[in-house]
């Protein structure tokens, strides 16, 4: 069973090499301008991202072989408006929509970051969490990552909801981090836009709680892909 991944902010296809198991199938749908993509210009608008890897996931899919798709931070809302897209365009729909580190998508407006200037904007995301400690020792390394971590932020920033939208039918699975600036009641925000179950579980961590917890996740996406794979 594929399992479709969608990266943080300044994520590439390399991000999750030590998270996922090498025994699971899993795709990175990377965003162009960074890893396999870096020739390619950046993207700053979030329509833009999804009209760009659409037609990738699209191929994925083609097979009709069962798949769940997961995302964390930008890549949620990356995953939610894929899988929107996904059922009004009548394709197989994912087994579940995994969402990982973010609010949901009636509260996603944060203070703007990308405008900063870099030395502002990096100690601002540093924050976060998920920076290696040699980039930021390194002025070269940050030229190189800022504008790709802006370009990110400004399609989280320039996100606006729409209250008309239909619900999605697929189950999702909802993890966020203890020391996350998100409350109840904002991560519950996802339990308005599906019609099917979800599951909300806080775990001890910041932003990048994940990268705490690989052994859960191991363990987790194995039962997700089996269960599943069981069920078709």
């Amino acid at each position: 069973m594929k399992i479709i991944i969608f990266t943080f902010a300044g994520g590439n296809k390399y991000s999750f090499n030590s998270f996922f198991s090498k025994d699971l199938q899993t795709i990175v749908l990377e965003y162009a301008g960074r890893g396999a993509r870096i020739a390619e210009p950046l993207l700053s608008n979030l329509d833009a991202v999804i009209a760009d890897l659409y037609p990738k996931l699209k191929k994925e899919i083609a097979t009709k072989e069962p798949y769940i798709i997961y995302g964390h931070s930008m890549g949620s809302m990356v995953a939610y408006q894929i899988c929107r897209k996904i059922e009004q365009q009548g394709l197989p729909l994912p087994a579940k929509l995994i969402i990982n580190g973010v609010k949901g998508p009636q509260y996603t407006k944060e203070k703007v970051l990308s405008n900063l200037p870099d030395a502002e904007f990096w100690e601002e995301i540093t924050k976060l969490g998920g920076i290696p400690k040699e980039i930021g020792n390194e002025p070269e390394l940050i030229d190189f990552f800022a504008p790709i971590l802006k370009a990110d932020y400004k399609c989280v920033e320039g996100y606006a909801y729409d209250e008309t939208a239909e619900k999605i039918n697929i189950p999702m699975d909802v993890f966020y981090g203890s020391e996350e600036d998100i409350t109840e009641e904002e991560i519950s925000g996802w339990n308005e836009v599906t019609t099917k179950k979800v599951t909300i579980k806080k775990l001890t961590g910041n932003h990048f709680f994940m990268f705490d917890h690989t052994e859960f996740f191991t363990t987790y996406f194995k039962n997700q892909t089996t269960r599943h794979v069981r069920h078709i």
